[in-house]
């Protein structure tokens, strides 16, 4: 092959897809139309506001940890200070080290793979389906407040989706070797991204096992996506999941002390699911929203069920929806069960990989029930008028008819679906959700004297206050909570005590804090303090107290116990 073959071959295969697409463009304009719309619109979502707000503990966390170690470094450091696998950090280090660190800079990584997932998720309903359903289902996820949530976020969870839902793109391709390789990275590479990412690539595994199961007693599965093509890709997929699944079993066998989390009931497990697509501010619009969604998706689901008892015809169709069925069961289902069996686990931000299959269940539904309650006003039309058949054209311009009718009905419930979630997304881009630290540290530094004591009220709370922290003319304090999870013993009250008495002006920055704790602290600091000053933040409370007589005040001037008394140093698990 000589120097330039690459580049002609490569220049003819650009140029033979260009040319598809212009053909699928010319043969259906409008739709090709609307899939831009849809995507620019999802693009500027995710895009907007990506600095606005300052991180959040978890964000930064994150921040931190690529402050403290070296790229390599991450690689082993990870696994032992946090209960996360490598991958994410080492990659968004190498993004930093183009891009920078600063909080817009961090989190256009995870935009980027927000973006990403957009045309997958069209491809899949395209693919799983027909077009109509890729263009519901991606307009879905566009205006999906959670998944704008993450796309904004310093944390896994983009890139957890964006691989998962390209995975299944892969997995429906895989005749080639291409799309069979594809397959293997991103299935590995999501499996890899979080300690639950292999969770929705275990669907599709589930799903190639039922299939082959139940082509063995005789159903004809033959054209069911993913089913054909090369057996070697899922093989290898699944023997990465082993190392995850022995380390998850070392794990659970030492105890997960995941305090924040308890044994789900059928209404957090629904609740969950709601979460998926956004957050409403009154109840009765969520369960109005959920009411909607719940029957999309039992639409998708019954013709599966009918022709699984044998009442309807098993098509391809069948082996799409059973694909969404896994693809969006078995992370919940797993979830739920070990949060019973062993411990709690369920959470909605680790069920995460099921959401783009709750997506396209909610797009599948739509669409058919659509044409399913079209033919029907169709037919009672037709019977009413008694005449089987227009007249302007016989058969064909009943199907006409039938069709408008049909495009009618998609367009009034995309329409329904997309209003549904605009609230949702407009009370995200509008009001702050994300513990604003940068404000709150700002009012301490702006008001504070030199010399002024700052109780922060746990280690990991430490993190995000330092990315903020200026002055250092101020003693800053980690208090660990009494209910802390992190293993280590609370700060003992008289240490908290000689450093409060210690000093005339104390603050306190309270986030994330049990009430336990906090009426710990703050009974602690009353006994000597008055508080003159307070003010709330989102997650945030910053108290500004005084010595109670002037006399305690000017006397106060003793050294304060070091950061190694309260035994908060860089506990960031």
């Amino acid at each position: 092959m000589g120097r330039s073959a690459l580049p002609r071959a490569l220049q003819r295969r650009l140029a033979q897809r260009w040319r598809r697409t212009a053909a699928v463009v010319r043969a259906h304009p409008r739709h090709a139309l609307a899939v831009t719309l849809v995507t620019v619109v999802g693009v500027a979502l995710r895009l907007y506001g990506l600095g606005t707000e300052s991180l959040w503990v978890d964000e930064a966390i994150t921040a931190a940890l690529l402050r403290r170690f070296g790229t390599l470094e991450l690689v082993t450091a990870i696994p032992r200070e946090q209960p996360h696998l490598p991958t994410y950090y080492v990659l968004l280090d190498l993004w930093a080290g183009v891009v920078g660190r600063g909080d817009a800079a961090l989190r256009t990584f995870s935009a980027v793979f927000g973006v990403a997932a957009l045309p997958f998720v069209y491809g899949l309903g395209r693919r799983l389906f027909d077009r109509r359903v890729g263009l519901l289902a991606l307009a879905v996820t566009a205006c999906s407040r959670f998944q704008l949530y993450y796309a904004q976020e310093v944390r896994m969870y983009a890139m957890l989706t964006a691989l998962t839902v390209a995975s299944y793109y892969c997995l429906l391709r895989r005749e080639e070797l291409r799309w069979a390789a594809g397959y293997v990275v991103t299935a590995v590479g999501a499996a890899y991204v979080h300690p639950f990412g292999g969770l929705g690539v275990l669907g599709g595994l589930a799903y190639l096992a039922l299939a082959a199961r139940l082509d063995s007693r005789g159903l004809d599965t033959d054209g069911w996506p993913g089913v054909a093509g090369d057996r070697r890709a899922p093989a290898v997929v699944a023997l990465s999941l082993v190392p995850l699944v022995v380390a998850a079993a070392r794990e659970f066998a030492k105890g997960v002390p995941l305090s924040y989390l308890s044994r789900p009931g059928l209404d957090e497990v629904a609740r969950s699911l709601l979460a998926f697509f956004g957050a409403w501010p009154t109840p009765g619009v969520g369960v109005a929203v959920g009411g909607l969604l719940a029957l999309l998706g039992v639409a998708a689901l019954v013709p599966a069920a009918a022709a699984a008892t044998g009442r309807r015809r098993v098509t391809r169709g069948t082996g799409s929806t059973l694909l969404l069925a896994c693809w969006a069961a078995v992370p919940v289902v797993v979830l739920v069960a070990v949060s019973y069996l062993i411990t709690p686990v369920f959470w909605y931000r680790y069920a995460l990989p099921a959401a783009p299959a709750c997506y396209l269940l909610v797009a599948r539904g739509g669409v058919g029930l659509a044409d399913r309650v079209a033919a029907w006003l169709d037919a009672r039309r037709a019977t009413s008028t008694g005449s089987p058949a227009a007249a302007d054209g016989g058969g064909r311009g009943r199907d006409g008819r039938r069709d408008r009718l049909a495009l009618a009905l998609r367009v009034a419930l995309a329409a329904l679906l997309v209003l549904a979630l605009v609230p949702s997304v407009a009370a995200y881009h509008t009001t702050d959700g994300k513990d604003q630290w940068e404000e709150a540290v700002g009012t301490v530094e702006s008001r504070a004297d030199p010399g002024d004591l700052v109780l922060v009220d746990g280690c990991l709370t430490m993190v995000a206050y330092d990315r903020y922290r200026d002055r250092e003319d101020l003693a800053v304090r980690g208090v660990i909570d009494v209910q802390s999870a992190m293993g280590v013993s609370p700060t003992p009250p008289d240490v908290i005590r000689r450093a409060v008495h210690n000093r005339s002006t104390v603050w306190t920055v309270l986030a994330h804090i049990s009430d336990r704790e906090e009426r710990r602290l703050r009974g602690i600091v009353r006994e000597t303090h008055r508080p003159a000053r307070n003010r709330s933040y989102v997650s945030i409370e910053v108290t500004r107290y005084e010595r109670r007589t002037a006399a305690e005040r000017t006397a106060a001037n003793g050294s304060i116990p070091s950061r190694s008394a309260f035994d908060c140093r860089n506990h960031l698990l």
